[in-house]
This record gives C-alpha cells, sequence and structure tokens, in this order.
C-alpha cells in the first residue's frame, strides 16, 4: 500500500492483482461446491427419489430421456454425476472430474436449450454451461498441456512419472 497526495492509502497494481486472483479463486470454489453437490443430488435421486425426477416438457424431450432410461444409459449418466460431483465436493482428481462433468453438463444444456421450451430449462441450461465453463477456466493451467498444437512424440515419460520411477 502506498499513501496518496491526500494521506489516504492506494492499493498497489500487485495488490489488486493478487485480490483478484484471491476473488476468482473464491468464485470457483462456491461453483464447484455449488456445481458439485447438485451433481450429486440429482445423481442420486435416480434411486433415492428426494424430489420428482423431470419428465422433459416437450414430447422430444421425454421420449430422449424414456429412451435413455429404456437403453440403461441414464443410470450410467447418474454414477457419472455421482463421481463426479462427489470428486468436485471432496475437491480431489477435480480436473479430472471437470473432463467427465463437461459431456454430462453439455447433454443437459442441451436437451433445456433446445428440447425444453420453457424459460427455466433454459435457465437451467445457460446456468449449466456457464459454470462449467468457469470451473474449466479455473483449472486451465491444467488443461492447457493438452491444448498444444503439436504436442511431440508419444513417450513412456507419464506412466514413469505415475509410477514414480526415472
Amino acid at each position: 500500500m502506498s499513501t496518496d497526495a491526500g494521506g489516504g492509502q492506494v492499493a498497489s497494481a500487485g495488490e489488486n492483482a493478487g485480490e483478484s486472483s484471491r476473488n476468482f479463486m473464491i468464485l470457483i470454489y462456491a461453483l464447484q461446491f455449488f456445481f458439485g453437490a447438485w451433481f450429486v443430488a440429482h445423481g442420486l435421486n435416480q434411486w433415492l427419489d428426494f424430489f420428482p425426477r423431470p419428465k422433459g416438457s416437450s414430447p422430444i424431450a421425454r421420449d430422449l430421456i424414456m429412451a435413455m432410461n429404456a437403453a440403461g444409459l441414464f443410470p450410467m449418466i447418474k454414477v457419472l454425476e455421482v463421481i463426479t460431483g462427489a470428486l468436485l465436493l471432496a475437491n480431489r482428481f477435480v480436473p479430472l472430474a471437470i473432463v467427465g462433468a463437461f459431456p454430462v453438463a453439455v447433454s443437459i444444456a442441451h436437451l433445456n436449450l433446445v428440447s425444453n421450451p420453457d424459460p427455466m430449462s433454459k435457465v437451467v441450461g445457460v446456468v449449466i454451461m456457464v459454470i462449467i465453463c468457469l470451473l474449466a477456466l479455473g483449472h486451465l493451467d491444467k488443461f492447457l498441456p493438452m491444448l498444444a498444437f503439436n504436442s511431440g512424440d508419444p513417450s513412456d515419460r507419464g506412466l514413469r512419472q505415475f509410477f514414480n520411477k526415472k
């Protein structure tokens, strides 16, 4: 902190950046825990019936949900929701949980934005995509190596690192 001409204290640029980084971290953690709880609750609802399961507010949405149930896909999606949600809540393997949750979140958003005509569905679709994208941005440093245009030749370096062998 420095003092301005009037004797008041002025935050330096570094302090403002630190405060901004801290606020971003708090936001990401809040979204992570909210999203994790949302996924765990909706995933477990498949078996525990905490609240009525949405049937879809249009014929195509209902048909899609019924088809996923009949094909056995819906229970698998719900297991993935519970696992990724629990990982987010436990703050463990968070980048992996985000990657695992992404296709489920995109599917939920698509169903709500394209197939359901009601305004609340539209809000849910937008909110889920905003949250998952912000979570990914909050961990972008972990994803940047995957985004390399030319990642080089395959190697066993990752396996050796994983098993702590040199």
